[in-house]
Formats: structure tokens, sequence, C-alpha cells
């Protein structure tokens, strides 16, 4: 089941923002030089705890960030959908300006459990009277313990994704038609709660995404013996930490691999590093330099040469500082 646009319009909006913003939701931040663990993010608390997968991000520094602001094409940023311009032209509400933060719990589909939820909770500035109206009109109300409940059909009403204010600068959206998922609470201090011990360890963030590794199956290894220890690997990862932060006018960013045993680690790291050799080795292909735009492959160029890779114990990390310029990997963004 998908989660529908019209039940997460502010989610949808948030993570089109990340993609332009030099593909936020896949990079992070962290720093090894930080002598204690800040709390995590206070807007964590909003969802229950024990989700595999968590995702922050706060617009509001971003969008006050030098980063942001001298980035090369400064018009606003537009999504592609007709439901959410409906949204905009019915509500006033506008995801680059009014959402500041959002916080994105998920639990996917797995063999031991079919059962698949997602929790995001979006503050910032809302017009409660104005999207009561649109739920009216765009799908229904209903109550649940204690809470205004707006649903939103999906798959021509066969479900439904459900919506509700939690004060008047934040609102939930869950997927399914019922918030007793957003109700659920299993512990939110980080070290009772694997995720969030490692979001802990970001929170310094302006953006951050921790998840689980899946496990894959011991039998899946694609033809070929290095094919085979390139599966051995991706099996021995066990978590995934991506954040962000700007720093000055540039985006100070990691990707940080998780593994099973410090062996593992090393020869990730390894792995790492050949792979940088073959992106660069193509790059400096005359039939690359011919075919790939100038500023695109300006950027490539200068992320393969500057990306630090590193391994601590079980832990590999890729980083790299980004420059507004790296914004122009987005393509071109049409003005309203």
């Amino acid at each position: 089941m998908q989660w529908s646009r019209k039940a997460i319009l502010i989610a949808a909006g948030l993570s089109a923002f990340a993609i332009a913003g030099a593909v936020l939701l896949y990079s992070g931040y962290r720093r090894s030089d930080l002598p204690d663990a800040a709390p995590p993010p206070e807007l964590l608390s909003e969802v229950p705890g024990g989700a595999p997968t968590l995702i922050y991000i706060d617009l509001a520094a971003i969008r006050a960030s030098n980063f942001y602001r001298q980035r090369p094409d400064r018009g606003p940023i537009t999504i592609p959908d007709k439901n959410y311009a409906d949204f905009i032209q019915s509500t006033g509400f506008d995801f680059e300006k009014d959402l500041d933060r959002v916080v994105i719990a998920s639990w996917p589909a797995s063999p031991s459990s079919d059962q698949k939820k997602t929790v995001a909770v979006a503050e910032g500035r809302f017009d409660r009277v104005k999207i009561r109206d649109y739920a009216m009109r765009k799908g229904k109300i209903d109550h649940q313990q204690g809470h205004e409940v707006f649903l939103f059909p999906i798959d021509d009403r066969k479900s439904w994704d459900a919506v509700t204010f939690l004060d008047d600068h934040r609102i939930a959206l869950v997927e399914g038609s019922s918030i007793a998922p957003l109700l659920e609470r299993h512990g939110d201090a980080p070290a009772s709660d694997p995720a969030r011990e490692r979001a802990a360890r970001v929170s310094g963030a302006a953006v951050f995404v921790v998840s689980r590794v899946p496990a894959s199956p011991e039998n899946f290894a694609p033809g070929g013996a290095q094919a085979a220890q390139l599966a051995k690997l991706a099996r021995s990862l066990q978590w995934i930490t991506l954040a962000a932060r700007p720093e000055g006018r540039d985006l100070r960013v990691s990707l940080e691999g998780e593994c099973a045993t410090r062996t593992d680690a090393l020869q990730v790291q390894a792995a790492l590093e050949i792979l940088r050799l073959f992106g660069r080795a193509a790059l400096e292909s005359p039939k690359t330099q011919q075919s790939m735009d100038p500023a695109t492959y300006a950027v490539l160029e200068t992320l393969l040469k500057s990306a630090e890779i590193t391994q601590t114990d079980q832990q590999v990390r890729v980083l790299v500082e980004l420059t507004p310029d790296v914004l122009k990997l987005s393509g071109p963004r049409k003005t309203q």
C-alpha cells in the first residue's frame, strides 16, 4: 500500500525540497570530536518509538543557512503534483515557507509481519480552519480517541490515510485510517531504542536519516566471485546513518555504515576506495567529458576527489563538504 499524497502533502513537499537541496535526505553529518552526544530533537518525542527508520529534517535551519541562501537558482521550488497545487490554493500552505521541521518514523513490511506503517509529524504554520474545509471537500472527518481526524481516500477509496492536529503548529500524518500508531509509545529513551540511540549521535545535524538495513537472503549472490563478495559485504551492514549540517556557505555531509565486524568494515572501506577510482576513471574519459554538462561534471569531480573515506572499529564513514553549486545537480526548477 502506498502512502497517499493527499494525506501527506506536507511530507511529500518536504521530500521534494530535500531532493532539490542536494539530496539532503541521502546525506548526513556526524562529528567524532563531539565530547558528549546531545539529546535528540524534541520533535522525535511526538512519534512512537521502536521504528527501524527515522528521518528528521529541520527546514528552518536549512532556509537560514548560507548554503541555501547562496544556491545558484533562488527561484521557488515547486512540486509537479495537481493535488499539492490544489492544497496550496485551498489552504494557503506552502511547504517551502511554512514548514519548519518534520520527523518520520517508518516500519516496513517484513517476512514476520506484513503490517507496514508510517507516522510523520510536521511543525510549522498551518491554517486549521482552511485545512479542515479542504478535508471536508476531499475526504471525510472522523473522531478517534479525543482527536478530530481528517481521512483522505487512496486506491479509489479502498483505504484511507489519516491527518490530525496535535496543536496549532504541529500536524500528524498516519498511514491508514486509524491514528492508533501515532498514540503508541515504546519508550523514548535512546538507550532502549536503537534508532534513537544513533539519532542522538547526530542530533546536531539539520538533516538525518537512521535506518536498520533489512536482512538479505543468505543465498543471494549474483553471478561471479566478485558479486558474491559484494553481496557478503552488503549483508554485513547493520545500520546506515545519514545526516547533514550547514557550515558557513557549505554543507558538511557524511554517510556512515555500521558493519557486523571490524573486518567487514575494513573490506567495505577498501571497496569504496576502488569504486572511487572507477568513478574518477570514468569521469576522465573523453566521451564522458563531451556528453556531460560542465557544471555537473565539475561537481562530481570535486566530490570524488574531496570525499574522505574512513574506518573506525565497525563503522565506515564517507565525509564530504558540499558547496551551493551541488544544487545544480537537481536540474532546473520552475518559478511560480
